[in-house]
């Protein structure tokens, strides 16, 4: 039990590493950091259906999914610039955003999955 909690810890803090380098990545490249945590929340997404679809149960998958792609991926993040941008009256382009992250992240999820299978993972 301490193991599983240590694990999901220590991928959770790389994920978020991670995830901290994009931004800074984007913020340098004088790119939308929306974009950047859509990128995230797609590759997250993709890279779990991966893991799920090819490891059995165990406390490494618990690193890998929990903690480095559930510290990795940016719902809070993504929740929050969705309220800044209907805050700010930009109704279509908060719409666009909310709906492109949903249907992207779970279809690279199914992606992920499918991938895996076709590979033989």
């Amino acid at each position: 039990m301490v193991r599983n909690i240590l694990l999901v810890g220590l991928g959770g803090a790389a994920g978020a590493m991670l995830r901290y380098g994009i931004t800074l990545l984007f913020t340098f490249m004088h790119w939308s950091t929306n974009i950047g945590t859509l990128l995230t929340n797609v590759i997250g997404s993709f890279v779990m259906g991966i893991l799920v679809s090819t490891f059995e149960q165990s406390p490494m998958l618990l690193f890998a999914t929990v903690g480095l792609c559930g510290g990795f991926t940016t719902f809070s993040t993504f929740s929050m610039q969705s309220v800044t941008m209907l805050q700010q009256g930009r109704y279509g382009a908060a719409a666009l955003y909310i709906m492109g992250t949903m249907l992207l992240c779970v279809g690279f999820a199914a992606l992920g999955c499918i991938s895996a299978r076709r590979l033989g993972l």
